[in-house]
Protein backbone atom coordinates (compact mmCIF):
# COMPACT_ATOMS: atom_id res chain seq x y z
CA UNK A 1 0.00 0.00 0.00
CA UNK A 2 1.33 3.31 -1.27
CA UNK A 3 1.84 6.12 1.42
CA UNK A 4 0.00 9.41 0.97
CA UNK A 5 2.86 11.19 -0.23
CA UNK A 6 4.23 7.98 -2.81
CA UNK A 7 0.35 8.56 -4.04
CA UNK A 8 0.84 12.25 -4.71
CA UNK A 9 4.21 11.72 -6.04
CA UNK A 10 3.01 9.26 -8.99
CA UNK A 11 -0.19 11.60 -9.53
CA UNK A 12 2.29 14.87 -9.80
CA UNK A 13 4.19 12.96 -12.50
CA UNK A 14 1.60 11.11 -14.29
CA UNK A 15 -0.53 14.54 -14.51
CA UNK A 16 0.37 17.00 -17.53
CA UNK A 17 -0.03 20.87 -16.74
CA UNK A 18 -2.39 22.70 -18.64
CA UNK A 19 -2.53 26.02 -19.68
CA UNK A 20 -3.75 27.02 -15.96
CA UNK A 21 -0.45 25.04 -14.51
CA UNK A 22 1.92 27.52 -14.02
CA UNK A 23 1.57 31.03 -12.98
CA UNK A 24 4.24 33.43 -12.36
CA UNK A 25 4.73 36.10 -9.99
CA UNK A 26 0.91 36.33 -8.26
CA UNK A 27 1.60 39.14 -6.34
CA UNK A 28 -1.60 40.51 -3.68
CA UNK A 29 -1.96 44.01 -2.46
CA UNK A 30 -3.15 45.13 0.95
CA UNK A 31 -5.94 48.04 1.01
CA UNK A 32 -8.95 49.72 2.39
CA UNK A 33 -11.90 50.74 0.81
CA UNK A 34 -14.03 53.97 1.05
CA UNK A 35 -16.95 55.57 -0.84
CA UNK A 36 -17.59 59.34 -1.38
CA UNK A 37 -20.03 59.77 1.73
CA UNK A 38 -16.64 58.69 3.90
CA UNK A 39 -17.60 55.49 4.46
CA UNK A 40 -15.53 52.41 4.65
CA UNK A 41 -15.36 49.03 4.24
CA UNK A 42 -15.70 46.08 7.14
CA UNK A 43 -16.58 42.35 7.67
CA UNK A 44 -19.27 42.30 10.60
CA UNK A 45 -20.06 39.23 11.80
CA UNK A 46 -19.46 37.73 8.18
CA UNK A 47 -20.87 40.66 6.81
CA UNK A 48 -19.55 43.16 4.31
CA UNK A 49 -21.23 46.51 5.35
CA UNK A 50 -20.18 50.20 4.91
CA UNK A 51 -19.93 52.44 7.86
CA UNK A 52 -18.89 56.08 8.73
CA UNK A 53 -15.31 56.28 9.14
CA UNK A 54 -15.01 58.69 12.45
CA UNK A 55 -11.40 57.63 13.33
CA UNK A 56 -11.87 54.86 15.69
CA UNK A 57 -13.05 52.79 13.06
CA UNK A 58 -11.22 49.86 11.92
CA UNK A 59 -11.64 49.32 7.92
CA UNK A 60 -11.28 45.73 7.05
CA UNK A 61 -7.84 45.03 5.05
CA UNK A 62 -8.94 43.81 1.17
CA UNK A 63 -6.39 41.80 -0.27
CA UNK A 64 -6.47 42.22 -4.11
CA UNK A 65 -4.62 40.59 -7.34
CA UNK A 66 -4.92 40.53 -11.01
CA UNK A 67 -7.37 37.68 -12.48
CA UNK A 68 -5.72 36.04 -15.66
CA UNK A 69 -9.29 36.01 -17.06
CA UNK A 70 -9.22 38.14 -20.61
CA UNK A 71 -11.29 39.35 -22.99
CA UNK A 72 -10.39 41.76 -26.16
CA UNK A 73 -12.54 44.62 -25.42
CA UNK A 74 -11.08 44.77 -21.83
CA UNK A 75 -7.09 45.00 -20.44
CA UNK A 76 -6.35 42.29 -18.10
CA UNK A 77 -4.78 44.27 -15.45
CA UNK A 78 -8.44 45.57 -15.22
CA UNK A 79 -9.88 41.89 -14.41
CA UNK A 80 -9.43 41.42 -10.15
CA UNK A 81 -10.10 39.40 -7.39
CA UNK A 82 -11.04 40.81 -4.07
CA UNK A 83 -10.98 39.41 -1.02
CA UNK A 84 -11.43 39.90 3.36
CA UNK A 85 -10.65 38.05 6.39
CA UNK A 86 -6.66 37.34 5.66
CA UNK A 87 -7.20 35.84 1.78
CA UNK A 88 -9.58 33.58 3.04
CA UNK A 89 -13.12 35.16 2.20
CA UNK A 90 -13.63 36.07 -2.01
CA UNK A 91 -15.90 38.63 -2.79
CA UNK A 92 -18.39 36.46 -5.72
CA UNK A 93 -20.89 37.40 -7.89
CA UNK A 94 -22.97 34.10 -9.19
CA UNK A 95 -24.19 34.38 -12.75
CA UNK A 96 -27.90 35.07 -12.99
CA UNK A 97 -30.43 36.07 -15.91
CA UNK A 98 -33.26 38.27 -15.94
CA UNK A 99 -35.40 38.90 -14.45
CA UNK A 100 -32.86 37.52 -11.62
CA UNK A 101 -31.28 39.55 -9.59
CA UNK A 102 -27.43 38.58 -8.50
CA UNK A 103 -26.11 38.84 -4.95
CA UNK A 104 -22.89 39.59 -3.56
CA UNK A 105 -21.20 36.95 -1.78
CA UNK A 106 -18.23 35.97 0.70
CA UNK A 107 -16.71 32.49 -0.73
CA UNK A 108 -14.42 30.76 1.90
CA UNK A 109 -11.47 30.16 -0.71
CA UNK A 110 -8.60 31.52 -0.88
CA UNK A 111 -7.49 33.96 -3.08
CA UNK A 112 -3.85 32.50 -4.10
CA UNK A 113 -5.75 29.91 -5.84
CA UNK A 114 -7.97 31.75 -7.74
CA UNK A 115 -6.09 31.90 -10.86
CA UNK A 116 -5.75 28.10 -10.87
CA UNK A 117 -9.76 27.89 -11.73
CA UNK A 118 -11.04 28.11 -15.52
CA UNK A 119 -12.26 31.10 -17.01
CA UNK A 120 -16.04 29.54 -15.76
CA UNK A 121 -15.18 28.76 -12.53
CA UNK A 122 -13.13 32.05 -11.80
CA UNK A 123 -15.79 34.30 -14.17
CA UNK A 124 -18.05 34.62 -10.71
CA UNK A 125 -14.79 35.36 -8.69
CA UNK A 126 -13.53 38.39 -11.32
CA UNK A 127 -14.86 42.25 -10.67
CA UNK A 128 -13.80 45.18 -13.35
CA UNK A 129 -11.86 47.36 -12.01
CA UNK A 130 -12.63 51.11 -13.96
CA UNK A 131 -11.22 54.94 -13.29
CA UNK A 132 -13.53 57.77 -13.16
CA UNK A 133 -11.38 60.81 -12.19
CA UNK A 134 -10.46 60.03 -8.83
CA UNK A 135 -12.15 56.82 -8.11
CA UNK A 136 -13.24 53.24 -9.39
CA UNK A 137 -16.18 51.47 -9.82
CA UNK A 138 -16.11 47.34 -9.95
CA UNK A 139 -18.27 45.86 -11.99
CA UNK A 140 -19.36 41.92 -11.66
CA UNK A 141 -17.56 39.89 -14.85
CA UNK A 142 -20.41 37.51 -14.46
CA UNK A 143 -23.03 40.39 -14.70
CA UNK A 144 -21.88 43.09 -16.76
CA UNK A 145 -23.82 46.22 -15.76
CA UNK A 146 -23.89 45.51 -11.92
CA UNK A 147 -21.72 47.31 -10.19
CA UNK A 148 -20.52 46.47 -5.93
CA UNK A 149 -22.29 49.50 -4.29
CA UNK A 150 -22.82 51.04 -0.38
CA UNK A 151 -25.79 52.76 0.83
CA UNK A 152 -26.22 56.19 1.85
CA UNK A 153 -27.18 54.85 5.11
CA UNK A 154 -24.79 54.03 7.65
CA UNK A 155 -24.27 50.28 8.67
CA UNK A 156 -25.80 48.80 5.46
CA UNK A 157 -24.32 45.60 3.48
CA UNK A 158 -22.54 45.82 0.45
CA UNK A 159 -24.06 44.77 -2.43
CA UNK A 160 -24.60 44.91 -6.41
CA UNK A 161 -26.83 47.16 -8.45
CA UNK A 162 -27.55 48.02 -11.94
CA UNK A 163 -29.24 51.03 -10.39
CA UNK A 164 -26.83 53.95 -10.46
CA UNK A 165 -27.68 57.15 -8.78
CA UNK A 166 -27.03 59.24 -5.95
CA UNK A 167 -29.00 56.70 -3.40
CA UNK A 168 -26.17 54.23 -4.44
CA UNK A 169 -22.56 54.98 -4.26
CA UNK A 170 -21.05 52.75 -6.77
CA UNK A 171 -17.54 54.77 -6.60
CA UNK A 172 -15.00 53.83 -4.23
CA UNK A 173 -10.99 54.60 -3.33
CA UNK A 174 -8.40 52.43 -3.09
CA UNK A 175 -5.99 53.02 0.08
CA UNK A 176 -2.97 51.62 0.10
CA UNK A 177 -2.62 50.44 4.23
CA UNK A 178 1.16 50.41 3.57
CA UNK A 179 4.09 50.43 0.94
CA UNK A 180 6.32 47.68 2.46
CA UNK A 181 3.04 45.90 2.71
CA UNK A 182 1.55 46.43 -0.56
CA UNK A 183 3.02 42.77 -2.14
CA UNK A 184 2.58 40.08 0.22
CA UNK A 185 3.05 37.42 -2.21
CA UNK A 186 5.45 37.31 -5.24
CA UNK A 187 6.62 33.84 -6.69
CA UNK A 188 6.37 31.09 -8.78
CA UNK A 189 3.01 28.74 -8.55
CA UNK A 190 3.34 25.21 -9.87
CA UNK A 191 0.24 23.32 -10.30
CA UNK A 192 -0.53 20.21 -11.43
CA UNK A 193 -4.19 18.74 -12.13
CA UNK A 194 -3.62 16.70 -8.75
CA UNK A 195 -4.02 19.27 -6.11
CA UNK A 196 -2.63 17.40 -3.67
CA UNK A 197 0.62 17.94 -5.26
CA UNK A 198 0.51 22.07 -5.58
CA UNK A 199 4.14 23.47 -4.59
CA UNK A 200 5.10 26.90 -4.20
CA UNK A 201 8.57 28.39 -4.85
CA UNK A 202 9.30 31.60 -3.65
Amino acid sequence: MNTDHESCEEKHESQPETEYSTIKSIKLMKCTIRDPNQQVLVLENGVLKAVPDKGTTTPETFYISTSQLSTTSIKKENHIFLAVSKGELCLHCDTVKDPEHPSLQLKKKNIKELNSLNSKESLPFTFLKEQIGSYFTLESAANHGYFIYTSNIPRQPVGVTKDLGKEKNTQFEFENISVNLSVVQDGVYKLTMAKPCMTMEL
